[in-house]
């Protein structure tokens, strides 16, 4: 294995549109939003990409963001979304440097780059020409999961599940608010995580995706808000995600449920051992599903008025599959080797304003295959992670 990747999706402006300032340009009014943060992270180990460098040490600028927006709406049916960002991607499997790493061809897993690049990571236009219905076209995230970017996360790394998700894409977006439930589907041609692919030897890391259609589904049922999901990709993951969470006051409540299938064409067993699609080369047991689940509890001490402070746990668990004779990378679904991995998150955060916090964390992976390597190179089968991140949004 030559690289992790990670990222996945949200609105940029769901963090910052609280605190957003308005513009006047042209007669319309445009939200300006964003924010800066700056982190340090430790790991004991670091995955098997890594190499040698297993040990990891960094201080990082670890968001700069700034965005434009602007609604459409009865009176204006034309808006846009639009953010220039660059930020760091840890995850509780690999750290920021690995999942950013390039071949010897400069082909980033991610195929629309390095996350370090300052440059639009969202930008679409918004359509709105009846009331509830909208479309967006351009470069989109897809509406489940995890946020990109630090700052827009309740904790600092991003989570197992988060890695198998698809990044951004350059497509289009239906969008139906009925009332009792908001509806969407879509079409767009990949370019996010694992969707360009590149050869490594004989090996294929990614899916080589050229079309992806999306749809989904969610609704406010009063004691929680639920949604259901699915991606598609031709020749490569058939993704479906149940999403659930509920406020209990002090305690938030989530919960995220992923299943993958594999399509024949990107299925360890059905390919050969230089062919295209696979992730990592031909093995004949290798099981073409897997299946994660992520709790999530945020403990608000913020909003009962007890202190400016959040204690969030995140706990997850995937099953990535089997695969035969020496082999460890089971499906290859996700990149923590055959078998199941659990992992343990928790971050206190101190919030002293609404746009400002500084937060912890520790983090602790356990895989049943030694996919982690230490600064030695001697193969691991667990990961921790400190971090200290402290951030403005605006």
């Amino acid at each position: 294995m030559r690289k992790v990747l990670s990222l996945a999706a949200a609105g940029l402006l769901a963090a910052g549109a609280a605190q957003a300032g308005t513009l006047t340009v042209a007669n319309s009014d445009i939200t300006l939003y964003g924010g800066v943060s700056a982190g340090y992270d430790w790991q004991n180990n670091d995955h098997a990409a890594a190499g040698t460098q297993g040990n990891q040490d960094n201080f990082s600028v670890s968001t700069f963001a700034i965005g434009l927006m602007k609604k459409a709406d009865a009176n204006s049916p034309i808006g846009f979304n639009a953010a220039f960002a660059s930020f760091t991607v840890p995850t509780v499997i690999a750290s920021s440097s690995v999942i950013n790493a390039s071949d010897a061809n400069s082909n980033n897993l991610i195929a629309y780059g390095s996350t370090t690049t300052f440059k639009p990571w969202l930008a679409y236009v918004t359509i709105a020409p009846v009331e509830g219905l909208s479309v967006d076209a351009g470069l989109l995230w897809n509406k489940f999961g995890e946020a990109p970017l630090t700052i827009l996360n309740r904790h600092y790394t991003r989570g197992i599940l988060f890695t198998g998700h698809p990044v951004l894409y350059a497509g289009a977006r239906v969008n139906y608010d009925a009332g009792v439930a908001k509806v969407y589907v879509g079409y767009n041609q990949g370019g996010g995580l694992r969707q360009g692919g590149y050869s490594l030897g004989t090996t294929l890391i990614g899916y080589n995706i050229n079309d992806a259609f999306e749809a989904g589904v969610m609704a406010d049922l009063g004691v929680a808000k639920v949604g259901l999901h699915t991606y598609n990709e031709s020749k490569g993951r058939d993704l479906y995600v149940a999403c659930a969470k509920a406020d209990a006051g002090i305690v938030k409540v989530g919960l995220e449920i992923d299943y993958t299938k594999l399509d024949d064409e990107a299925d360890r067993s059905n390919s050969t051992a230089s062919g295209a699609h696979q992730p990592f080369g031909y093995n004949a047991g290798a099981d073409s599903s897997a299946w994660g689940v992520a709790l999530n509890l945020d403990f608000d001490f913020l909003n009962a008025q007890i202190a400016n402070v959040t204690v969030p746990i995140r706990i997850e668990y995937v099953d990535n599959g089997n695969s035969s004779g020496t082999d460890i990378y089971g499906s290859g679904i996700y990149l923590t080797g055959e078998g199941s991995t659990w992992s343990f998150t928790i971050t206190p955060t101190y919030k002293p304003t609404k746009n400002t916090f500084v937060r912890v964390e520790y983090a602790y992976t356990s895989a049943d295959k030694k996919v982690f390597v230490d600064d030695k190179g001697s193969s691991k089968d667990s990961l921790s992670v400190v971090a200290f991140e402290a951030g403005f949004l605006f």
